[in-house]
């Protein structure tokens, strides 16, 4: 009866450690938030998520490198790089466009490839501005007669998305100075440009502290969740270890105990012959 409570007590140890690795192997799952980015594109979507307070790592994969967050950080990281335009939106080259494979296109396919490889260039060529988040540039330009009169304007609407703390209106006639100078008859009465602004993300402070932790760079309020991340596993295993030593003693204890319960039997049977033998 006694080695029976003590195989359930064991089993219920065992099984109460398996449990707990399990829940914080669980806790300290990580997921991808992007990956294949360029080195650069996943320092920006780092920095980003480390000014609002997300930890987050940068690993490097086979096509490019990918940022990790906690899986209980996946929403709030998704929806602060979402706000900051990060990572940036991809713009074809014009290079790209005109790598067709056909032989013959007609003018019109011709236009309208050029029309979009125009808004492309114009397009990203002002993202790289200071505080601006996305851009997008529409140009219309029209199939107009040399015979006919008057002569349709071309036109052309840009579309940008600025970080609140910039004052970007500011920008607004270099903007279309650009614009006019990029598309051929095109005039600074022509050209709208609509600004919007992000919604206010990150910290007060653009100068986070962060720490370096066996080159993981993380902001200082979450290298202790960082620590009980790395420490978890190994706790994890020291339990284990010291109840599975726990259950070899206590299985060598209860093997010794047995066989000196049944030695003792043995020579109580074997008393009285023995006493026979000496009589």
């Amino acid at each position: 009866m006694e080695n029976n409570n003590m195989s359930i007590r064991m089993k219920r140890c065992l099984a109460y450690g398996l449990l707990l690795a399990g829940l914080l192997f669980l806790s300290g799952c990580e997921q991808a938030v992007y990956s294949n980015l360029s080195e650069q594109q996943a320092n920006d979507v780092l920095l980003t998520l480390l000014k609002g307070g997300i930890s987050a790592e940068k690993r490097a994969g086979e096509k490019g490198y990918g940022v990790w967050v906690d899986s209980a950080k996946m929403a709030p990281a998704i929806s602060l790089l979402n706000a900051n335009g990060q990572p940036p939106q991809h713009y074809t080259e014009m290079g790209d466009i005109f790598a067709r494979n056909n032989l013959i296109s007609s003018p019109t396919e011709e236009r309208i490839r050029f029309t979009y490889g125009t808004e492309q260039a114009i397009a990203k060529t002002l993202s790289q501005i200071d505080g601006v988040l996305s851009a997008r540039v529409h140009i219309v330009l029209p199939s107009n007669d040399p015979l006919a009169s008057p002569v349709k304007p071309s036109s052309a609407s840009v579309f940008l998305k600025y970080r609140a703390d910039i004052n970007m209106k500011a920008v607004i006639p270099e903007v279309k100075e650009l614009v006019i100078r990029s598309v051929e008859g095109l005039t600074v009465d022509k050209v709208s440009v609509s600004l919007f602004p992000a919604r206010a993300t990150g910290t007060a402070s653009d100068q986070v502290p962060t720490a370096r932790i066996f080159g993981i760079i993380v902001a200082n309020s979450s290298v202790a969740t960082l620590w009980i991340m790395m420490l978890t596993p190994w706790i994890v295993a020291a339990v284990l270890l010291i109840l599975l030593l726990n259950a070899v003693h206590l299985r060598t204890w209860l093997k010794g105990k047995l066989t000196a319960r049944n030695a003792t039997q043995r020579e109580v049977r074997e008393r009285p012959a023995r006493q026979r033998e000496r009589a």
